[in-house]
């Protein structure tokens, strides 16, 4: 479920461009119906600290969370991220169901198998507190490779292979596959990060993909 919070971000978005809000009128009337006690954290590095910095102005962030750090990866989130979730859940009683967007692996592809763990580990611990708590796992996204030099996007395609598979067996983890989506409107600024708009179209895919448990592929058919 999503929170109310994003149906504000959504609606201020109308005023700014129509070109990023083309294609939401549905999501705008799915988000008005979602209660006020729901919640989102965006977890992630600094393609996530970017995006933040695009949508922050328009957001509530009385619902809205960011735990984000530029040059981060798998140990930054087991010793840093994770326990700064656990402290946001257990510190707004008032919250009763929180999503969870998680956008790691750009800067550590390798470690894809211990990512998909620590997520699985979480996310048991919050069955075990019965907290109400979805989980999406967003896919790496590509890089411009005629600029990037520090990881390929075959590097990439390996990793978005391992989380792809992993959470089957996961009713409250899902895999979202923005990859796609992002080859289509790659815009960097250094091969590695993205224009606002591009952010700021990232958000939007984002938002109509965990409006729901279908698939990304049908959300923008």
């Amino acid at each position: 479920m999503i929170k109310a919070a994003i149906f504000t971000y959504l609606l201020t978005l109308t005023t700014l461009t129509s070109t990023a809000n083309s294609g939401i009128n549905s999501e705008l009337d799915l988000l008005k119906q979602q209660s006020s006690e729901s919640a989102v954290v965006f977890v992630g590095d600094s393609r996530t600290v970017g995006m933040k910095n695009t949508v922050y102005d328009a957001i509530d962030k009385d619902n809205e969370f960011f735990i984000a750090e530029s040059g981060q990866g798998y140990s930054w989130l087991k010793n840093t991220a994770i326990p700064n979730l656990r402290t946001t859940i257990s510190s707004h009683s008032e919250i009763t169901d929180w999503t969870i967007v998680t956008n790691l692996g750009v800067n550590d592809p390798d470690d894809a198998e211990k990512y998909v763990k620590a997520y699985k580990a979480f996310m048991d611990d919050m069955n075990n507190r019965q907290q109400s708590v979805k989980m999406y796992v967003i896919s790496i996204n590509p890089v411009d490779e005629d600029k990037c030099k520090s990881i390929t996007n075959d590097e990439i395609e390996q990793s978005n292979r391992v989380f792809e598979q992993a959470f089957d067996d996961y009713d409250n983890i899902r895999y979202i596959d923005s990859n796609t989506y992002v080859k289509s409107i790659l815009a960097t600024t250094d091969g590695l990060h993205y224009t606002e708009s591009t952010y700021r179209s990232i958000y939007k895919y984002i938002l109509k993909s965990i409006s729901g448990w279908e698939s990304s592929e049908k959300i923008l058919a």
